[in-house]
């Protein structure tokens, strides 16, 4: 498809005169399809910021959404995208359930399309991703000629094999402090570095999460500027000093929050990103200072302190998880009840870098045990003994999340072992369960269901059974 002439309407839609069709696109809005016969366009997703032109060539930030959120992500990230130029999109036909060839296929079929319809700068085409989708994102530069940097948000690296050294690309990581992916991260730097990827690490105070607007706009302030070192984009000064301000300003913002980390953190970052392009006597000040304060190195105490409790107990975790679902030992449930005690007194800590510890154990601890059930749901001949007792756990490290009571109840139930059934049927309903109809058509349940515990428990929290009590 040969784009031939674009010109403007004064509502803001823009016709497409194509070869075979006319496109009509909006600036300023988030379109779910293009509106055109052909598949592949049919299912992208675009934003094109308030302020485009065809007079010049934009750069484009590709969303790896894989969760089925695209447009809800890329509505979040307008702001962000017209402040700093950039045409985002996405397609979705992307689907988790895809193989990674098929993954690689999809992107590079949408990459063609855009490049089709789009005036593109060939030397700024960006993924972006978050979670799982920020690690497809840093695959892809490595699979696709062409694609020039990565942004990434809430996600460690994929496999490192995947990452071809001789491909390289930008690479811009943000990451919150309470994420149970921030340490694995953080050795990420040295690794990166060591295949040549030139990276920055946008660190903030949450956890694992979107983070706050001012972040992401960061981040693709940072893939301009590093463009500008590669002499991929031409040296802009307006460009460069918006930057800095916005650098400071972050600074500012976290000194006075007390995050004397992450103000030495982004000092020493803005150095690096802002040397050769203007002067970083600020940021070397700033730095110089803050290392010197007591504020700073009773945080760095704290950290050194608590890094090496959370690398024993991770180990524990992995160590243990295995064996209990190798041994269905639900003897051990016991022990990870007690887990969570020290996890909630971090949490509770008076000190941020245990409340950070905290979180990072629990969020880490909890897509652990995510992670075996979905490679124990994928088995063509599931170990049963291995879902209840993930199931079981599941209701300790996540005790507000329902599904697992229900997981619980129907896979006991299925082997007549009415009594855990019944227990963990209590345990759902003092929890302030209410749906009583799901109670009633659960999996591998029609004996438990009209016994008469089972229906007492339920008269008893919800006021009524389905079948009489004797």
């Amino acid at each position: 498809m040969q784009r031939i002439i674009i010109f403007f309407l004064l509502s803001g839609i823009m016709i497409f005169s194509t070869s075979a069709q006319e496109l009509a696109l909006k600036k300023g809005v988030v379109m779910d399809s293009l509106p055109v016969n052909d598949s592949i366009a049919r299912q992208i997703i675009l934003y094109l910021p308030a302020d485009f032109d065809t007079g010049k060539e934009w750069p484009i930030l590709f969303l790896c959404d894989v969760e089925g959120e695209a447009g809800k992500k890329m509505r979040y990230l307008k702001a962000a995208a017209d402040k700093n130029g950039y045409i985002i999109a996405t397609t979705s036909a992307l689907k988790d359930s895809l193989s990674l060839t098929d993954k690689l296929l999809t992107i590079s079929r949408s990459f063609d399309e855009l490049k089709s319809l789009l005036p593109l700068d060939l030397d700024r085409i960006y993924t972006l991703g978050y979670d799982a989708g920020g690690q497809l994102a840093t695959i892809v530069p490595s699979m696709l000629r062409g694609v020039n940097g990565v942004l990434s948000v809430a996600s460690s690296l994929p496999n490192l094999d995947l990452i071809n050294p001789k491909e390289p690309f930008d690479f811009v990581g943000i990451m919150g402090r309470g994420d149970f992916q921030y340490l694995y991260l953080l050795e990420s730097e040295t690794l990166l570095d060591q295949r040549k990827v030139p990276n920055y690490m946008l660190y903030h105070p949450e956890g694992h999460k979107w983070p706050d607007l001012a972040y992401l706009d960061l981040g693709m302030q940072v893939l301009t500027l590093m463009g500008m070192k590669r002499e991929a984009i031409p040296r802009d000064e307006g460009l460069i000093q918006t930057g800095y301000a916005d650098y400071q300003k972050l600074i500012l913002e976290l000194e006075q929050m007390g995050q004397w980390g992450l103000v030495y953190h982004y000092s020493e970052q803005g150095e690096s990103i802002f040397k050769d392009l203007t002067d970083v006597d600020w940021f070397r000040e700033k730095k110089k200072n803050v290392r010197k304060s007591k504020e700073f190195k009773d945080e760095k105490r704290d950290w050194e302190a608590v890094r090496l409790k959370e690398l024993v107990l991770i180990g524990d975790y992995i160590f243990y998880l295995e064996e209990d679902v190798l041994s269905f030992n639900l003897n051990n449930l016991g022990w990870w009840n007690y887990q969570m005690g020290p996890i909630m007194k971090y949490k509770n800590s008076a000190k941020r870098e245990e409340q950070l510890l905290g979180e990072r154990l629990d969020g880490y601890l909890n897509t652990l045990v995510d992670e075996y059930l979905e490679l124990s749901g994928q088995e063509p001949n599931p170990d049963y003994d291995g879902l209840i007792l993930l199931n079981m756990l599941k209701t300790i490290t996540a005790p507000e999340d329902y599904e697992h009571y229900l997981e619980v109840i129907s896979l006991t139930a299925k082997y007549g072992d009415f009594g855990t059934s019944n227990y963990y049927l209590e345990a759902l309903l003092k929890k302030g369960y209410t749906d009583a109809d799901k109670l009633y058509t659960l999996p591998h349940t029609g004996l438990l269901k009209i016994s008469p515990e089972y229906n007492a428990l339920i008269a008893q929290y919800l006021g009524e059974a389905r079948y009489a009590i004797e």
